[in-house]
C-alpha cells in the first residue's frame, strides 16, 4: 500500500506543515487491524517521548524529504501524544471495518482536523498554546492518493487536482473535484448547511463568508469554532480587528471531510499527477499531460538506440519499423529537455515559457526574484506517480485466476 499526497496551506504555511507531517499517521492507524494498534500501544509505551517520530515509525515507512519541519519540539512532543491518544481511541472503539479504504480515509481526515482545530484549546490551568493557535488560525488543502495493487483512491479536501493520463491521448482524466465557487455541486452541499436566510450571506463576492476561497480546508478554525471560542481563545490574540466573520450566525461553515474518487488501474494507464492549485491557475489538465508524455519521450532520447534482438540473435523488427523508430528518436532528441524530473518540467514550463511555447530564461528569472512572489502567482507543488504496466499486469492475471 502507497500514500502520496500534496498540501497547499493558506494564511500561513502551519498548518500546511502540521498536516503533511501528521496526516498520512492518522490514515496508517485507520487502516490497521485491532491486535496491530495494540502492539503499536505496546511498544510506543517503552520509548522515549522525545523523538517525535517514534510512534510514526511503528505506524508507516516514510520517505522524509530534505523539506524542513517547521514544528519546534513542544509541538512535536504534543502531537506525538495526541497521535497516541488516536490509537488508543480508535481501538477501545472500533467499530469499522478497516479494509475499508474510503472509510479509512475520511475518518482520518476528520479526526486529525478534530485535534488541530482542539489542540489550541487551554487544558485546565493551562494558558492557550500561541504555537498551536497559529496552526489552525491558518489552512490547508490536501489531496492524497493510495494505492493498494491496482485499486486507486483519491481523497481531496479543498482546491487541488488529481489526473490520470488517458491512454497516452493528449487528454486527462479528472479524479478530483475542486472544492470552491466554480463547483456547482459544491456550493450547493455548502448552502444545504445552512438555514435560507443565510444563503446570500455563506457565499459572498466568490468566496466562504467573502473571505475563503476554498470551501473544504484542514485548520481556519475562524470558520469552524463556536463563536463564543472565537471570542474567548481567539480574538485576544488575533492581530486583525475582528477575529470573527461578518454573518457568523450557524458555524462550522468549513469542513475537512474529503471527497473520495475510486479507480482501477490497467495498463493503459501511465501516471497520477496531483497538483496544488498553482499548476492548474497556469496550465490546463491535458496541457499537462502532453508535457509529461513529450518530457519522457525527450528522457528516453538520452539513452542508447538498441534493436531487439530475437533468441537466434537476429533483429525482431524489419527496415520499416527501425526507420520509424529513428525517426520518432530524431522528434524526440529535438525536445530533449532541459530537466531531468517531469515535475520540474512542468514547474518551469508553467512559469517561464510564452505563448509560443519558447522558454524565456528572463521571464523565469524575474518570477522567481519578484520581491512579492505571491502577487503574481500561487505556490506550486508537484507529485507525479509513474506506474509499472508489468506489475499492474501480473496482479490482473492474479485476480482474474
Amino acid at each position: 500500500m502507497y500514500l502520496f499526497g500534496v498540501f497547499d496551506g493558506h494564511g500561513g504555511p502551519w498548518c500546511s506543515d502540521a498536516v503533511n507531517q501528521r496526516l498520512f499517521q492518522y490514515i496508517a492507524v485507520s487502516l490497521r487491524p485491532p491486535n496491530d494498534l495494540e502492539t503499536i500501544m505496546q511498544q510506543a509505551r517503552t520509548m522515549p517521548s522525545h523523538d517525535h517520530r517514534n510512534v510514526s515509525s511503528l505506524l508507516l515507512h516514510s520517505y522524509y524529504n530534505p523539506y524542513k519541519d517547521m514544528r519546534n519540539s513542544k509541538i512535536k512532543e504534543i502531537h506525538q501524544i495526541n497521535l497516541l491518544k488516536h490509537i488508543e481511541e480508535v481501538y477501545t472503539t472500533f467499530d469499522s471495518d478497516y479494509t475499508d479504504i474510503p472509510g479509512a480515509l475520511e475518518s482520518a481526515f476528520i479526526k486529525l482536523d478534530r485535534d488541530i482545530c482542539a489542540e489550541a484549546i487551554p487544558v485546565d490551568t493551562l494558558e492557550i498554546n500561541k504555537d498551536l493557535l497559529q496552526i489552525c488560525i491558518a489552512g490547508s488543502c490536501a489531496c492524497v492518493a493510495l494505492i493498494k495493487d491496482t485499486d486507486l483512491y483519491v481523497a481531496n479536501c479543498g482546491d487541488a487536482r488529481a489526473i490520470l493520463d488517458d491512454d497516452g491521448n493528449s487528454s486527462a482524466i479528472p479524479l478530483s473535484n475542486i472544492h470552491n465557487i466554480n463547483n456547482k455541486v459544491e456550493i450547493k452541499r455548502v448552502l444545504s448547511e445552512h438555514p435560507l436566510n443565510e444563503h446570500n450571506s455563506v457565499i459572498r463576492d466568490d468566496r466562504l463568508l467573502g473571505l475563503l476561497i476554498p470551501s473544504r480546508a484542514f485548520g481556519d478554525i475562524r470558520f469552524k469554532w463556536p463563536r463564543n471560542y472565537l471570542q474567548e481563545y481567539l480574538q485576544p490574540y488575533y492581530k486583525k480587528s475582528n477575529a470573527i466573520p461578518q454573518f457568523y450566525i450557524t458555524p462550522p461553515y468549513l469542513t475537512a471531510r474529503p471527497e473520495i474518487v475510486k479507480h482501477k488501474l490497467t495498463k493503459k494507464d501511465k501516471f497520477l499527477v496531483l497538483a496544488t492549485d498553482g499548476v492548474w491557475d497556469l496550465l490546463s489538465p491535458e496541457k499537462v499531460v502532453e508535457l509529461i508524455f513529450n518530457h519522457q519521450k525527450g528522457i528516453r532520447s538520452f539513452d542508447r538506440f538498441v534493436i531487439n534482438k530475437t533468441e537466434n540473435n537476429k533483429s525482431s523488427i524489419n527496415l520499416k519499423t527501425i526507420s520509424k523508430l529513428l525517426y520518432e528518436r530524431q522528434q524526440a532528441i529535438k525536445n530533449q529537455p532541459i530537466d531531468q524530473n517531469s515535475a520540474t518540467h512542468l514547474i518551469r514550463h508553467a512559469l517561464a515559457y510564452t505563448s509560443q511555447d519558447q522558454f524565456d530564461s528572463k521571464l523565469l528569472s524575474d518570477v522567481l526574484t519578484f520581491p512579492h512572489p505571491r502577487s503574481i502567482r500561487d505556490d506550486i507543488t508537484i507529485t507525479i506517480v509513474y506506474f509499472d504496466q508489468n506489475y499492474i499486469d501480473q496482479i490482473q492475471k492474479k485476480t482474474l485466476k
